[in-house]
């Protein structure tokens, strides 16, 4: 895992409207980035809601070349959910494109799951990230929280997290974010 914590100086790790210079707004590969350098900062990636249908060749070929943007500090908002979005192979097909290109970019990833920890913890381990790993607007129970810290993973509260969830998280482990 990375030493050095490149999300750290960002109040709002995880915002979709607003835009700042301390605020990552995440944004689909097809969006066009236009703010000057260090006016805003991005997530890029492809959400699992977007996966019911298959990824056209352009919105890949985009997700490669947003990614690579100096402004662009992040990957994802990409991820594995059990009640919406395609099937689960294809979301997992989606899902490690974005962990290659995190770890080759060595830019964190940006994590939404929802019921498919299980398959996020076997695929944390098979893959061993040296980049973050953050799961986003993390709203589980406890003991879930823990065995993702104790995995190595990153967790980021927002408006819906249970607030004594910051007694559990370690600080340097911890983000905050509107998801605005």
């Amino acid at each position: 895992m990375s030493t050095d914590n490149p999300l750290a100086k960002f109040v709002d790790i995880h915002a979709h409207s607003r835009c700042a210079p301390d605020i990552i707004c995440s944004v689909e590969p097809d969006f066009e980035i236009e703010s000057a350098y260090g006016q805003a900062w991005y997530s890029v990636g492809i959400h699992p809601w977007s996966t019911v249908n298959e990824i056209s060749a352009a919105t890949i070929e985009n997700l490669l070349i947003r990614s690579r943007d100096i402004r662009v500090v992040a990957i994802g908002e990409c991820g594995l959910d059990k009640n919406r979005g395609g099937r689960p192979d294809y979301q997992e097909e989606i899902f490690r494109l974005h962990i290659d290109i995190s770890e080759s970019l060595q830019k964190p990833l940006i994590i939404h799951c929802v019921g498919r920890y299980g398959r996020l913890l076997d695929l944390y381990r098979e893959t061993a990230p040296t980049q973050q790993w953050v799961i986003h607007g993390f709203s589980g129970k406890a003991e879930l929280a823990r065995q993702l810290i104790a995995a190595g993973f990153y967790i980021s509260l927002g408006p819906r997290s249970n607030s004594s969830l910051r007694a559990i998280i370690p600080k340097e482990r911890r983000y905050e974010e509107s998801d605005a």
